[in-house]
C-alpha cells in the first residue's frame, strides 16, 4: 500500500473516506450520502441520512497541531452555546457512548485522528456576501459570543492555548531563519522585528493581570461565517483560544485591510458590536498592533507548512505582510 504522503489530494481524500466511514459506524445514524467537501487541511465531509438530517464530518489532521483535548473542549463550548443561546453556531452531535469527539484508526491512514460530527450550516459565505449590513450583523455576534464566553464555565478537562504571545499556537518561529534569508532580506528582517517587538509589548501589556480573560474563537473571519435566510452562523472553531476581546476582533479586521470599503466595514462592524457590549479597545491602536500581529503569525505559518501551494504564494504573501508593517509602523 502506498504511503498516505505520496499519495495525491484525491488519493489521501479516499483513504479518509473510509476512515469518515468508519467513524460513522459509531453513531445512531443511517448514512444515504457521503460527499466530499473539502481536503486542504482537515477532511470535511457532507453526510446525508436516511432520515433527512444533513450533518458535517470533520476528521482533523494531526499536524494542524490541535491535541484531543483541546478538540473536546471546543466541543464543549459549541455545545454550552446551543444549549444557552440561540446563536448560529454549529450543534456537535455525540455518538453512541455520549462523546462528542470519535477517535478512529483504519488501514493505509498512519496514525489515528479525531472525528467531530456537526449539524450541517448552509447558505454562502460571507466573504460572498460583505456588505455593510450584514458586517454590522458579525459584529453583534462577535459580541454576542464574547458576552457568551465571559460567562462560561469551563467544564473538567477543558483545555485550549493562551493567545499571550506573538505566535500564540506554539509553532517553531522560522521567519529569521538562514533557510528564509532569500525570501526575508536584511530590510525586510528589521522590519518585521521592530513589528514584533510593538506586538509583544501589547500582549505583554494586555495579559498582565488576566481580567476578562475568556474563550475566543480566535479564527472569526468572512470565510468561517454562513449566510443563511438573513442570519449568520459562525464556522470552525477549530483555533479557540483564551484571551481577551481586542484579539478577537483585530482577527476579523485583518483579512479586510486591502477591501476598498475596508474603513466602511470597520465602522459597521463596531456599530454592530456596541449594540450589544462596550467597544473593548483599551488604548490608541491597540487594535491595529493586533492585526499586525495576526500578519506576522500567518506569514510564519505560510514559511513552515509543507503544503506546495503555500510555499509557491509565500514570496507574494510576505511583500503583503511587508507593505502592511510598514504602513502599520509609520
Amino acid at each position: 500500500m502506498k504511503d498516505f504522503d505520496q499519495l495525491t489530494n484525491r488519493g489521501r481524500a479516499l483513504r479518509l473516506r473510509c476512515m469518515a466511514l468508519a467513524a460513522l459506524q459509531r453513531y445512531d445514524l443511517e448514512v444515504r450520502r457521503l460527499r466530499l467537501v473539502s481536503n486542504d487541511l482537515n477532511g470535511i465531509f457532507r453526510v446525508d441520512t436516511t432520515g433527512g438530517q444533513t450533518l458535517v464530518l470533520r476528521i482533523s489532521l494531526p499536524a494542524a497541531g490541535h491535541t484531543l483535548p483541546e478538540i473536546r473542549s471546543e466541543m464543549a463550548w459549541l455545545a454550552a452555546l446551543s444549549r444557552d443561546t440561540d446563536l448560529g453556531v454549529p450543534r456537535p452531535f455525540a455518538n453512541r457512548d455520549g462523546a462528542l469527539v470519535t477517535t478512529v484508526e483504519v488501514a493505509g491512514v498512519p496514525e489515528p485522528r479525531h472525528c467531530a460530527v456537526l449539524y450541517w450550516i448552509p447558505g454562502p459565505d460571507l466573504a460572498d456576501r460583505l456588505t455593510p449590513e450584514n458586517v454590522q450583523k458579525l459584529g453583534e455576534l462577535s459580541a454576542q459570543l464574547h458576552a457568551h464566553a465571559e460567562t462560561f464555565r469551563e467544564p473538567p478537562g477543558f483545555s485550549i492555548k493562551t493567545a499571550d504571545r506573538v505566535y500564540p499556537f506554539g509553532d517553531e518561529v522560522v521567519l529569521f531563519d538562514k533557510a528564509h534569508r532569500d525570501l526575508m532580506p536584511p530590510a525586510r528582517r528589521e522590519l518585521f522585528r521592530r513589528a514584533e517587538k510593538r506586538v509583544e509589548a501589547a500582549v505583554g501589556a494586555l495579559h498582565a493581570n488576566w481580567q476578562g480573560l475568556r474563550v475566543l474563537h480566535y479564527d472569526l473571519h468572512h470565510w468561517n461565517v454562513k449566510v443563511f435566510r438573513g442570519k449568520l452562523y459562525a464556522l470552525d472553531f477549530e483555533d479557540l483560544m483564551w484571551g481577551y476581546p481586542v484579539q478577537d476582533i483585530a482577527i476579523t479586521l485583518y483579512y479586510w485591510q486591502d477591501h476598498p470599503q475596508f474603513r466602511e466595514l470597520r465602522e459597521a462592524f463596531r456599530r454592530g458590536y456596541e449594540e450589544h457590549a462596550e467597544w473593548p479597545e483599551q488604548v490608541r491602536d491597540q487594535i491595529d498592533t493586533f492585526i499586525a500581529g495576526r500578519g506576522l503569525d500567518l506569514a510564519n505559518f505560510v514559511l513552515r507548512d509543507p503544503n506546495p501551494e503555500w510555499r509557491r504564494s509565500a514570496p507574494a504573501f510576505l511583500d503583503r505582510v511587508e507593505m502592511r508593517l510598514r504602513a502599520f509602523l509609520q
